[in-house]
């Protein structure tokens, strides 16, 4: 399979990194994201893997429709569950956006940039491996990992390109 990705990936000429204004524009189009303040995610600063600093942007995607129809059967079978698990909790401001999140009607998607121009990694809130495959094509990836298709890493970047529709 991997040989096969790799064949597809060399006749595309897929650009190796994507600029920000392309990111901001794919989730603006694609996904009917939309911008929110670097404040909504201030809860990152205590995360270890999250580099606060190199936040670029944040969106948030509530497009019920669109949503619905980028979620995989399981996901939504999740979703469902933690609904019934959350109808028992009493509401806070704090719960109302980790039970929108976790219950499908809201995907947070926080884009780093660590170079001020490209997409260099990015947090995604929410079930929703569409969405993920995308920005892991998004990140893009190092030319010189581009040279043996059954290397796990680049056989991983090639998978997401698939599964995003890119080959």
């Amino acid at each position: 399979m991997s040989e096969q990705l790799y064949t597809l990936f060399q006749s595309k000429q897929i650009p190796y990194e994507y600029d920000l204004t392309f990111v901001d524009q794919l989730l603006r189009t694609k996904y009917a994201a939309i911008e929110v303040s670097k404040r909504t995610v201030e809860d990152l600063k205590k995360d270890p893997m999250c580099d606060f600093d190199a936040i670029y942007k944040c969106y948030v995607i509530t497009d019920a429709v669109l949503l619905d129809s980028l979620f995989t059967e399981e996901e939504r079978s999740i979703q469902a569950e933690m609904a019934k698990k959350h109808s028992t909790y009493s509401e806070t401001r704090e719960y109302n956006v980790w039970g929108d999140i976790q219950e499908g009607r809201m995907i947070r998607v926080i884009v780093d940039s660590d170079n001020g121009s490209t997409m260099t990694g990015f947090n995604l809130q929410g079930l929703c491996e569409v969405l993920m495959y995308e920005l892991y094509v998004l990140k893009g990836i190092k030319p010189e990992a581009c040279t043996n298709p059954n290397d796990p890493y680049f056989a991983h970047y090639l998978e997401c390109l698939d599964k995003a529709g890119y080959l």
